[in-house]
């Protein structure tokens, strides 16, 4: 079946229904809805699967385990070349991390990535941005050489959505990588060593992510960045066994 079909006629069922709000919500948990998604995005579907693994593990609150699938989630949605289906999922992906480091202890991490994930849907619903997406990251930077960090911070967090219009993907992922580097850095100076310790565990489901991020930090956190990449190919290492 045509899939735009298999759209219409789902959307049709719910109104016979007498009770959905929009196709959109009706669809959104259905077998098979998401795999439709995909293909006709053109994307491969395979660029789920750390996602839904980091759900199961959820669900089984194997948080450590789940945190560690959903960094690698992250940027594999980031391979989606379509907009729309690539901000549904890095949603989807926030959203379940919040969760994720509720289970950890880690409230205030939890409430950032919240907020995140709400800063992504407000951005999927305005239409022709304005402007060039590496306006908020260069102002961020500005920030972090004036040693306003907290300002920095907040000023990167707005980067990560924004930066979700620039293309093509390598250019995106050049400037994420770019931006989370400098939220290592941020946090650092802050005297937030965990959360820094948190963002380099993000860069290190990247390949070559801390390679480039460790020749433009300083010496102390080039060692957490070691730290933490010795750390992650420990637990990588016994994941496989």
């Amino acid at each position: 079946m045509n899939p735009k079909r298999a759209v219409g006629l789902l959307g049709l069922v719910c109104l016979l229904a007498g009770g959905c709000a929009s196709t959109q919500e009706f669809t959104r948990d259905l077998p098979g809805v998401k795999f439709m998604k995909y293909t006709m995005a053109g994307a491969n579907r395979e660029l789920r699967e750390s996602l839904d693994r980091g759900l199961s593990q959820l669900r089984a609150r194997e948080y450590d385990s789940a945190a560690r699938s959903l960094r690698q989630a992250m940027w594999d949605v980031e391979l989606i070349d379509e907009p729309s289906l690539r901000l549904e999922e890095l949603v989807e992906v926030h959203q379940t991390l919040a969760e994720t480091y509720i289970g950890l202890g880690k409230k205030q991490w939890s409430e950032e990535q919240r907020a995140l994930a709400q800063a992504l849907v407000e951005y999927g619903r305005r239409e022709n941005e304005s402007g060039s997406p590496q306006v908020p990251l260069a102002k961020a930077k500005a920030a972090y050489q004036a040693a306003h960090f907290h300002e920095a911070v907040t000023a990167f967090g707005q980067a990560l959505v924004v930066l979700e219009g620039l293309s093509p993907t390598p250019a995106r992922l050049k400037s994420l990588v770019d931006t989370r580097c400098h939220l290592v850095l941020a946090y650092f100076a802050l005297g937030r060593s965990e959360r820094a310790g948190e963002e380099a565990r993000l860069l290190a489901a990247l390949d070559g992510a801390t390679m480039s991020c460790r020749r433009q930090a300083p010496p102390p956190v080039r060692a957490l960045i070691s730290a933490v990449e010795a750390s992650e190919a420990r637990l990588g290492k016994r994941s496989a066994e």
